[in-house]
């Protein structure tokens, strides 16, 4: 594998590095032929451990995780590595994840990204899925969907795209980006390999009530204007599964603020 090259990339954001669950995890099963991209997205430096066949960069702009994952996809392609995997600093990640990740790589050594599975804490299955059962209640069953994966866990084959290339859109710096990335290896027709390994993950987008505000309008206009741009035809069916979104919101007492954001997305708007 350190023939092929591979580099592993944990996104920081207002956490030590030393506090990451992925770090810790990561720390127990990478070799030394490894390379470790720290890009920190924090205001403050949150490196505390000592550089050791690392790369740490520190972004007090915040770019968001299209510009730290596109910096690693640069580094990769500067250091002549294959591959690349990506983590959120909060997933767990079992000790069998990363042989078992060789192991796959070996086999399926043209395919162009491997995701493992994913689980939340309450042990509900999160990744990977359909992006159209997570936008619509109803979409003809004669029409190919779309299968994708949430980015932590995933390992991209750098080799597999065109050096120009530039793999994620900065146009979607946070929410719906894995969504974008997805679509797009659909439509060049790549091949996606599912790994048999399960990890957990934490995210912030399972309750509405405690998110900021922000965070929650960036959320909902990023899924409408996806939607704006991949599905035209079926803004009236998303419109659908937005208010049957407000109803549950509504009845969960979440704030008039996120539920006056979800009438403007059914309004047509898609940005704030």
């Amino acid at each position: 594998m350190s023939q092929a090259g591979h580099s592993v990339l944990i996104v920081l954001y207002q956490q030590k590095l030393s506090e990451s669950q992925s770090y810790r995890d990561l720390c127990k099963q990478l070799t030394a032929d490894d390379h470790l991209i720290i890009y920190d997205n924090s205001p403050q430096r949150m490196l505390d451990v000592k550089l050791t066949n690392m790369t740490y960069f520190h972004d007090v702009t915040n770019g968001g995780l299209a510009h730290a994952y596109n910096f690693a996809v640069r580094l990769c392609r500067e250091r002549g590595d294959r591959w690349l995997t990506i983590f959120d600093q909060d997933t767990t990640i079992p000790i069998e994840f990363y042989q078992s990740l060789l192991k796959m790589l070996k086999k399926y050594s043209s395919a162009t990204v491997v995701v493992p599975r994913i689980k939340l804490d309450n042990g509900k299955q999160l990744s990977p899925f359909y992006i159209e059962d997570s936008l619509f209640i109803h979409y003809p069953s004669k029409i190919k969907k779309t299968p994708a994966a949430i980015n932590s866990g995933m390992t991209i084959n750098i080799k597999d795209f065109d050096t120009n290339d530039t793999l994620f859109n900065e146009s979607y710096p946070l929410d719906f980006l894995d969504f974008f990335f997805f679509k797009q290896i659909q439509v060049s027709g790549k091949r996606i390999v599912v790994l048999p390994v399960t990890l957990v993950q934490t995210l912030s987008l399972s309750d509405f009530r405690t998110m900021s505000q922000q965070r929650f309008e960036n959320f909902q206009f990023s899924e409408a204007k996806f939607v704006n741009e991949f599905y035209p035809r079926y803004k009236r069916q998303y419109h659908q599964r937005i208010y049957l979104r407000l109803l549950k919101q509504f009845l969960k007492r979440v704030q008039w603020s996120k539920l006056k954001v979800m009438l403007q997305v059914i309004g047509g708007t898609t940005s704030s």
